[in-house]
């Protein structure tokens, strides 16, 4: 059977959300018909016995195999519809209207080659994580917008026009034949929308595709992801080298601001402010410490890091 699109999500251990996330998705109105494909690469937790439970192809992988491009390539390749939206396990729907709304550009407009949703912060995630969701979709990006590379703003905003996120987003498959995602570590799908709009293909922001989509992370985890992250964005050429003096800088900025921030957020008890606010101190100097050493991706300093984070990942679960 052919569908007009087709949804891709890889998982692994992801038994928090994932029920939710595939009775939202399941429970789409649409007036087309969609399929679901779900990438297991190992799962040891209820992961796949919440799969089987739901009317969905299943592609199991051995763990070693995934890959952020290869693995939701081979995602494109076992699907058949004409768009192809990708979500998480983490990313949970936010109305029956999600799927609907994503593809809508790609309908309406042939030169769309991808689309990327707007994500919410969950109930009682991190106050600084929302108040960002918020201005980066609101106001980094705005309301609907295309973005091309022939604007004036590509090279001084080029961070955010080759912004797309794999979390909520919808690709034509005839374009994926022509340009598939790379085979990289992290950040496949911002190489992807940096390589459509450099062959002219227009990306695009539908901010009516919402899904709830955040994370509070502990210091060593916000590390680990900046890390992560920045290593990308390096080879991405968004991101530079900075100083010592302008991480603690940074990291003493960030925090004041924060703090403030905090402060101003009404529904929060004092108690919860004194704790966000000691939280984010915590976090800023994981995130920039993770940001530094990722734009030296290498330098020997890398394998320190991921050794210290090994170490801690063993302390956590032997506790």
């Amino acid at each position: 059977m052919t569908y007009l699109a087709s949804i891709v999500i890889p998982v692994k251990n992801g038994e928090e959300f994932l029920d939710e996330v595939l009775r939202q998705v399941m429970s789409q109105k649409t007036d087309f018909s969609y399929e679901v494909i779900v990438i297991d690469s190992g799962s040891v937790d209820t992961s796949l016995d919440i799969i089987k439970r739901y009317d969905v192809a299943l592609i199991q992988i051995n763990p070693k195999e995934f890959n952020h491009g290869l693995t939701r390539n081979l995602g494109v390749e076992k699907s058949s519809g004409e768009f192809i939206a990708f979500i998480t396990q983490d990313a949970t729907p936010a109305n029956d209207r999600w799927l609907q709304n994503l593809v809508a550009p790609l309908r309406e407009n042939p030169e769309v080659a991808g689309v990327f949703g707007k994500h919410l912060a969950r109930p009682n995630c991190d106050p600084i994580v929302d108040l960002n969701l918020q201005n980066h979709f609101d106001r980094s990006i705005s309301l609907a917008r295309a973005f091309w590379r022939k604007d004036e703003g590509y090279e001084q905003q080029k961070n955010l026009y080759v912004f797309f996120s794999n979390n909520n987003s919808c690709i034509r498959r005839k374009i994926w034949k022509q340009i598939a995602f790379r085979e990289v570590e992290m950040s496949e799908d911002q190489w992807w929308a940096q390589d459509i709009l450099e062959q002219g293909y227009v990306k695009c922001y539908e901010p009516t595709a919402l899904v709830y989509h955040s994370h509070t992370y502990t210091p060593v985890e916000w590390f680990k992801r900046q890390f992560d992250e920045y290593r990308a964005y390096s080879k991405l050429g968004l991101v530079k080298k900075t100083s010592i003096k302008s991480a603690i800088k940074a990291i003493i900025s960030l925090s004041v601001s924060d703090v403030k921030r905090i402060n101003q957020t009404s529904g929060l008890t004092m108690f919860k402010k004194v704790y966000w606010s000691t939280q984010r101190l915590l976090s800023n100097i994981g995130i920039v410490s993770g940001q530094f050493v990722g734009t030296r991706h290498s330098h020997r300093i890398v394998k320190t890091s991921q050794n210290f984070l090994s170490e801690q990942s063993q302390k956590i679960n032997k506790k």
